[in-house]
């Protein structure tokens, strides 16, 4: 699941481990040290870019030397159960990464050694008591460890995420949905209304003369889509100096692809605005590739599927009032209005990659290959999104 900055930036992912291995008290049997230290190797490389993964396990298998030995900068380990061994957290930090306690009576670190008493960051997962339990736990550590950092982790919806953010929290993480969001109905900004008519252009196979007269009337448009066009994310071979040049060399399926992003910068300001796009581009990325595995004739109608799930949060209005204006296929609006239909597949999949079920997540992840084809299409993903959004940031 994606970790959000005080920024609204995607700063991280949380790696979660079998809860097995999250509990585990006593001795580690060799398998579970194995597993263990697979998967802080797999955090280890998935760090970088600035970003951090978080991963946490029984205190027992962060004991271990061969768990210590895949550590490294960028990641964030938190032991649960009995406080970890002070040498291993020792160990541990020499290896470059983050110690974090999880949470619990701040009182109990007391007589555990400096190396864990000074956590360099405490995780707060969200339970029964929902946000608000959250909060208190929040005073509870800021009292006892005034500048420790604070991490949120399992919050149901966007909204929980913005508002332990605006409280103070460095980082907080959940699915990126719309539960708790009530969206009133309301206009689309002109900006939106704009992109949508372009969009509705290469609906209805308008000649791209039209589509590039369009664009030229608005300069604001016209200076993303050449910046768009000379990005390291599309590889153009010589650089585009044209709004025509542009539009002949992209060609009608990036043209939407670059329609589909923009209508996402079209987004109102709200706290996550920067972790919802990139979350939105990240979507359509995966179901484009997946589709092609699926042998989908138009796979780059599935990336538009992947950003238009995530409009609605990002537009702050009803879903149906933002697909309104567009001229999707039918098989697109049956599956983000009413999960139904070919389509409904690829929204079930993203649900149950962010989700805890892995019984749910390898069945849906059959229809595309195993699990693992599945996991590296979403980290490609992801880190092509990141591009996209690193690129936009620096112009």
């Amino acid at each position: 699941m994606p970790l959000v900055d005080r920024k609204g930036r995607v700063a991280g992912f949380e790696l979660r481990a079998p809860t097995a291995w999250r509990g585990r008290g006593g001795s580690a049997p060799e398998s579970g040290v194995a597993q263990a230290a697979a998967i802080v190797a797999a955090a280890r490389l998935a760090a970088g870019e600035g970003r951090k993964i978080l991963v946490e396990l029984a205190a027992v298998l962060l004991e271990h030397a061969a768990v210590q030995a895949q550590a490294g900068a960028g990641v964030m380990l938190c032991w649960s159960g009995a406080p970890v061994a002070a040498a291993a957290a020792q160990a541990l930090r020499a290896r470059g990464a983050l110690v974090g306690a999880p949470d619990g009576p701040p009182e109990r670190l007391a007589g555990a050694g400096a190396e864990v008493a000074r956590p360099d960051f405490v995780v707060l997962r969200a339970a029964a008591g929902g946000v608000e339990t959250l909060l208190l736990s929040a005073q509870r550590w800021r009292e006892a460890l005034p500048q420790v950092p604070l991490v949120a982790c399992g919050l149901a919806g966007v909204g929980e995420v913005e508002r332990l953010l605006q409280a103070g929290f460095t980082l907080a993480g959940g699915q990126l949905d719309r539960r708790g969001e009530a969206h009133a109905a309301r206009p689309l900004g002109a900006a939106a209304h704009r992109i949508c008519e372009l969009m509705n252009h290469l609906a209805l196979d308008r000649d791209t003369a039209v589509i590039a007269q369009a664009v030229r009337a608005d300069v604001a448009l016209s200076y993303r889509l050449l910046r768009y066009a000379n990005s390291p994310a599309i590889g153009l071979a010589r650089g585009v100096d044209s709004v025509e040049a542009a539009v002949a060399l992209l060609g009608r399926n990036e043209l939407q692809r670059w329609l589909a992003v923009l209508l996402l910068g079209a987004a109102q300001a709200r706290p996550a605005a920067a972790a919802l796009q990139e979350h939105a581009l990240a979507r359509g990325r995966l179901f484009e590739a997946l589709a092609r595995r699926r042998g989908e004739s138009r796979p780059q109608a599935l990336f538009t599927l992947g950003v238009m799930s995530r409009l609605d949060l990002l537009l702050r209005v009803p879903l149906a009032a933002a697909l309104e204006p567009l001229r999707l296929p039918e098989v697109a609006r049956a599956a983000l209005l009413q999960r139904r239909g070919d389509w409904a597949a690829y929204l079930e999949l993203a649900d149950a990659l962010e989700g805890e079920d892995q019984v749910a997540l390898e069945a849906a992840a059959t229809p595309y290959g195993d699990l693992a084809a599945v996991w590296a299409e979403a980290e490609g993903a992801w880190a092509w999104a990141a591009q996209v959004m690193h690129t936009d940031a620096r112009r």
